[in-house]
């Protein structure tokens, strides 16, 4: 009768190993019970090879790796446009300039904050075709500079050389022109032409390079550009995941500078197919930002300079761009910038 016994309780637990094995076999468990957290990012503008920061973040998988599904959104209202609906926590960050950021607390009280600069060197320039005799901020007194529009940066900027320089910008016809800068200027319908970097390349590489002089704002107002903003709320509430963000988008940003190539056919590939046949256009202004605004072996990445924050926000205060000086120390901080790798 033991022996039954025995033999039943041996089957029984033969049955139990089965029955566990073929579970093992249909039943596989991921490798985490988390689900990605949903985080929307918005660029200022349309897609553009300064946002590869963060295409190559999302292609390589670095936001995936952090346990983040990240979406991408463009406005069309340049920063203020991400500084609108980071602030309202409509989206958790956003892509905008340190000046625009400076305004929009001063002048709304928006409870945005910068957590990492991309931005190195303030990315504005004036243009001008070197008949007109203009080679420095004075020759611009008595002239006409193209300008997108009114309080448009490149407007801002042309106004803040003047005024670093004691020069009276009343003195200055600027023209709102849109974005018809280059052909106001090559057509000679303006003496010159607030621009970006961008469009130094872009006459350098239409054989124009030697019939321009240029006038770099770095070189006398060096303002904080663009970098990554999120809310006051979300890093009081969440700081975890705006550690996550930066270092994911931290490591898309030292892949793009360290791989241009790959780095373009992302941004063609997945945002911009109309550019395929002006690949090598795109590589050569994307090495030009490395060189000329981010500077990688001069400044490390997402860094940010006090001096460089309290000299934009006295710009911004003495052309009247704001009315009252805020408290820089809640404008951004450096707590989540990685450490040099």
């Amino acid at each position: 009768m033991a022996d039954k016994k025995l033999l039943g309780i041996a089957i029984l637990v033969i049955a139990v190993i089965a029955a566990i094995g073929a579970i093992a076999v249909f039943y596989t468990p991921t490798p985490t019970e988390e689900k990605p957290v949903k985080v929307t990012v918005m660029m200022p503008y349309l897609p553009a090879m300064g946002m590869s920061a963060f295409y190559c973040a999302l292609d390589q998988g670095y936001y995936a790796e952090e346990g983040l599904d990240v979406t991408i959104l463009h406005s069309s209202e340049g920063s203020m446009g991400p500084i609108k609906q980071v602030g309202a926590n409509k989206v958790e960050f956003g892509f905008s300039a340190g000046s625009s950021l400076i305004t929009a607390r001063a002048s709304e009280g928006i409870p945005v904050v910068m957590v990492y600069q991309i931005d190195q060197n303030y990315p504005f320039v004036v243009i001008a075709l070197k008949d007109s005799g203009i080679t420095k901020p004075e020759d611009l007194i008595g002239k006409s500079v193209a300008i997108e529009g009114a309080g448009a940066p490149t407007h801002i900027a042309t106004k803040a050389i003047l005024a670093k320089n004691g020069l009276d910008y009343e003195k200055v016809n600027f023209v709102p022109v849109g974005g018809a800068g280059v052909s106001s200027l090559l057509e000679k319908k303006v003496d010159a032409m607030g621009g970006h970097i961008f469009h130094v390349y872009l006459l350098r590489s239409m054989g124009k390079g030697e019939d321009i002089n240029v006038i770099y704002a770095r070189d006398y107002v060096n303002m904080v550009g663009n970098g990554i903003i999120t809310s006051e709320k979300i890093l009081k509430e969440n700081p975890e995941l705006v550690r996550k963000f930066v270092r994911a988008t931290h490591r898309g940003f030292e892949f793009a500078i360290n791989n241009p190539e790959k780095a373009v056919d992302i941004y063609i590939k997945n945002w911009a197919p109309q550019y395929a046949e002006k690949r090598d256009f795109h590589l050569g202004f994307w090495k030009e930002l490395i060189k000329e605004v981010y500077q990688p072996d001069k400044y490390p990445l997402g860094q940010m300079r006090k001096e460089q924050w309290e000299m934009t926000q006295d710009v911004l205060y003495d052309l009247g761009i704001i009315d009252h000086k805020i408290d820089l120390s809640k404008a951004y901080t450096t707590e989540f910038v990685p450490s040099a790798s």
